[in-house]
């Protein structure tokens, strides 16, 4: 085979390209972004459990090893600091075309230093608005996190491209799906709502967390089909994710939003991370 790499005419794929040449081809690979806070890892198990679904789905060939103390330690292996952004990637071992040679799952885990402990609470709040340019597709891939994200860079590029810090995405009936890297929820008076999963949003880690805490405490909560005008007639409106934990919006599409209950809710998030 020969190839042309940035200009480099080579003979055979170099064997750090080949190794990923599943992922580089076809987006055949999962991730997840994972936050070590104080050398803990608190969502290890909600993110294990989604990418396991994934590769299930997708007939991967698991390793018997690969458990929760498996990926704590070898997450850890590569944390130079207490606390960490983390990126686990699984994909497919090399060959075939869109039909696969070898099911061999193979990982990537890298590292960002971070300087926080803990999830920190902004007093400024997000300016946002309605992406224009992308319409997220609902079907039974749509609640894990794959490389094929080029609608989501779209999105991304959008809302930069608007001053916003952040842009919310419809799904293809025109309903309320999620942020560019988030899932999204809001207030109708004492009532937490976020879209449901058969909206097409992504499962998110936080967002399971929110719904048990609020759950366990007896609070009102609904997984309800949200449209455009149901976040401006919210309360509150907040963003959720793994990372950055509780972000709450500012201001979407010109109206300006309340976070007195968001920042309870971030305070209760905070106090179940560090029971974990």
């Amino acid at each position: 085979m020969a190839l042309n790499f940035n200009g480099l005419l080579l003979d055979q794929w170099p064997a750090e390209l080949w190794a990923v040449q599943r992922g580089l081809y076809f987006g055949d690979t999962f991730f997840e972004s994972i936050r070590v806070l104080n050398g803990r890892i608190p969502l290890l198990e909600a993110h294990w459990e989604r990418l396991l679904g994934g590769l299930k789905a997708m007939d991967y060939q698991i390793p018997s090893e690969w458990t929760i103390p498996f990926w704590e330690k070898e997450i850890l292996r590569v944390t130079r600091s207490p606390n960490a952004r983390v990126r686990l990637t699984v994909w497919r071992a090399p060959g075939g075309y869109y039909f696969p040679e070898n099911d061999q799952a193979q990982f990537l885990i890298t590292a960002l230093p971070l300087e926080s402990a803990q999830f920190e609470w902004s007093n400024e709040g997000l300016k946002t608005g309605l992406i224009k340019s992308v319409r997220l597709p609902v079907d039974a891939w749509s609640g894990y996190k794959t490389l094929n994200a080029a609608r989501y860079v779209a999105a991304a590029k959008e809302a930069h491209s608007m001053g916003w810090d952040d842009g919310i995405i419809l799904n293809a009936y025109e309903r309320v799906c999620e942020a560019c890297s988030s899932n999204v929820f809001w207030f109708e008076g004492s009532v937490l709502c976020t879209p449901p999963l058969s909206d097409g949003c992504v499962t998110g880690t936080m967002r399971k967390i929110l719904l048990l805490l609020r759950a366990e405490k007896a609070l009102p909560v609904q997984e309800k089909a949200a449209t455009f005008a149901t976040l401006l007639a919210a309360d509150e409106l907040l963003f959720t994710n793994a990372i950055r934990g509780i972000r709450w919006v500012r201001e979407f599409e010109g109206k300006v939003y309340e976070h007195h209950k968001t920042k309870a809710l971030f305070q209760e998030m905070v106090d179940a991370m560090n029971a974990f």
